[in-house]
């Protein structure tokens, strides 16, 4: 088999496989709408704090499965546990990004995708998450939630990187837009740093390695130099390991070390940084900043 025949095969499964998940969609069209909105009411719910609310969208022997605690147990069990938490978490953003809902039966389902908490300040945590939707009485209701750790670190971990930020130096100007790329599937960076007599341009793109399922940089600077690297997270701290080539064929390597401070500040730091066969060590860390949209008048 040739490779242009097999790449056309791969081609008309994929759209059989999407035409019978299509089909799939309208088939249960509504149920799927009724499932959206209730679980959209239980988050509403859970942002707001409301326990007795967020009991509300359960069936009375409801189960959590917290990833980092003890299951619990029916649904007077869990809204105080709710109570207690939201006590000690107030104004928590709590969002879920469904990946997929499959139904087991006429009044089962089983939805599975991302769960994103932060507090206010905090980076955004994210974790795996599988709902069991029950219809009771023609009203959709949580029978068990489920939490575990996803595996490897998210691109959308990133996503409070989105926009632009900015460093100035006496002598420099270093600007960065980070932008969504596609389906979500990449974060792209345009980077551009001005000098008094020259301006240097570049761009990084950030995504999932689909061999490996980790989490890598591509840098590509406008005067042909290239490098990569993967991405680790740290808490509050993102780790850039990267390696590459200058335009003139000159090694370098670095670690470059993203530390959030907060919503609009971070810092960046490249330590261990080697060019060519000079060791030029750790340099002190540079503030950036968010630049601010300009209200329009």
């Amino acid at each position: 088999m040739t490779r242009n025949l097999l790449v056309s095969v791969i081609v008309v499964i994929g759209c059989l496989v999407m035409a019978a998940a299509a089909a799939d969609e309208d088939d249960r069209k509504a149920d799927r709408a009724a499932i959206r909105e209730a679980t959209q009411s239980f988050v509403a719910a859970f942002e707001k704090g409301d326990a007795a609310q967020v009991a509300a969208h359960l069936t009375a022997g409801a189960e959590l499965n917290p990833d980092d605690a003890p299951g619990i147990r029916g649904r007077d069990a869990i809204q105080k546990a709710c109570a207690e938490h939201f006590a000690r978490n107030p104004q928590q953003k709590f969002t879920l990004e469904p990946e997929s809902v499959r139904f087991t039966s006429r009044d089962t389902a089983v939805e599975e995708g991302l769960m994103r908490t932060s507090v206010e300040n905090e980076a955004p945590a994210t974790q795996r998450y599988s709902l069991l939707h029950v219809r009771e009485d023609g009203k959709w209701l949580l029978a068990e939630i489920q939490e575990w750790p996803s595996e490897g670190t998210e691109l959308r971990d990133l996503d409070w990187l989105i926009g632009s930020w900015q460093a100035k130096r006496p002598d420099a100007e270093v600007r960065t837009t980070y932008e969504w790329l596609g389906n979500k599937a990449f974060i792209r960076g345009n980077i551009t740093i001005r000098r008094k007599d020259s301006t240097l341009s570049g761009m990084q793109l950030i995504g999932v390695d689909p061999q490996t399922g980790d989490l890598n940089i591509w840098i590509f600077e406008s005067d042909g130099g290239v490098a990569q690297g993967t991405c680790t997270r740290e808490g509050k701290t993102w780790i850039f390991e990267t390696s590459g080539l200058l335009a003139d064929g000159g090694e370098l390597a670095a670690t470059n070390i993203l530390a959030r401070v907060d919503n609009d500040t971070i810092t960046w730091q490249p330590i261990n940084l080697t060019v060519g066969d000079e060791e030029i060590g750790n340099l002190p860390p540079v503030k950036v900043t968010r630049v601010k949209a300009t209200a329009t008048k």
